[in-house]
């Protein structure tokens, strides 16, 4: 008589982590939320990498958000970049094949797969920066208002704030270290 072994237990959610951008947390998909491997073994979505790159050339490098490790940006950009097949693994099937995604300036794009109903696709797009008049207060798509910051926290709370707190560690850092 065979006997089948039940699944381990993960009481402390190693594989809930395992499925999710330890930036963002959300959950990996197969495709704004692809995860991406780095040479350094550590994997992130393709939204956190391509908005953590976004002021950089291609081809340059950058450091891993957990490790520091260098790692660099293929000349296609950052959806070009491997992805973690291990994790793709573990999502469920209809997710585990991977979305052709691209980078058009400060957004990724990709062509969701066709509507029975239409008999066509649809381009759906990601914008990694937001203008100026989307940060005004008024209802948002999701029926919310939104409010403004002001002064410190708005800059800090910015993707330009953000970039130039890093720029400013990365320095002191390798001044201290020198």
């Amino acid at each position: 008589m065979a006997t089948t072994t039940p699944p381990p237990e993960d009481p402390e959610g190693h594989l809930t982590s395992f499925l999710e951008c330890p930036i963002c947390y959300v959950s990996y998909d197969n495709a704004f939320k692809t995860p991406l491997l780095l040479l350094c073994s550590h994997t992130f979505c393709m939204e956190c990498l391509s908005r953590l790159c976004l002021f950089l050339k291609k081809s340059q490098e950058f450091p891993c958000p957990m490790c520091r490790s260098l790692a660099q940006i293929p000349p296609e950009g950052v959806p070009k970049m491997q992805p973690n097949l291990d994790v793709v693994a573990q999502l469920p099937p209809e997710m585990q094949t991977l979305e052709e995604v691209w980078a058009d300036g400060y957004k990724l794009c990709w062509m969701k797969k066709k509507d029975s109903s239409e008999g066509k696709g649809s381009l759906v797009t990601l914008h990694l920066l937001t203008n100026g008049g989307e940060n005004r207060p008024g209802p948002d798509p999701d029926g919310l208002i939104s409010t403004e910051q002001s002064g410190c926290r708005a800059f800090c709370n910015s993707l330009w704030g953000m970039g130039i707190t890093i720029l400013l560690l990365a320095s002191s850092s390798s001044a201290f270290c020198s």
